[in-house]
């Protein structure tokens, strides 16, 4: 009867596990240049993630990577970041990351979850 029950507490363990699914596929990342301050060492991007899980997410978990991006498509610099706090079900979350690079060259950016 002991062996039934740790079994039982093991897979049901197991299977939480498995329906919360990681921080990293519950985000949906995003991020637009933020043209509220210039510099000539580079562009402040914001990020936004929204949660499509039904549970929270730890924020920290969830690490990006920005890309500024030139002519042609080529990639200048990048930026690592993460979100912090707890991202609660269905919320969003938003922070902002600096792009060391020459800005007369950002033509857009790409964020993808790391």
């Amino acid at each position: 009867m002991r062996f039934f029950r740790t079994s039982a507490a093991v897979l049901l363990l197991a299977a939480g596990a498995l329906v919360a699914g990681d921080a990293k596929s519950c985000l949906d990342l995003s991020g637009r240049i933020d043209n509220d301050i210039s510099s000539p060492s580079g562009v402040r991007v914001t990020i936004y993630g929204r949660n499509r899980c039904s549970e929270d997410v730890d924020g920290n978990e969830v690490r990006f990577k920005v890309m500024a991006v030139g002519m042609g498509g080529s990639v200048i610099a990048t930026q690592n970041g993460r979100f912090g706090g707890t991202v609660a079900s269905h919320g969003q979350v938003e922070t902002k990351v600096f792009v060391s690079c020459d800005p007369e060259r950002v033509r857009s950016i790409r964020v993808e979850a790391r």
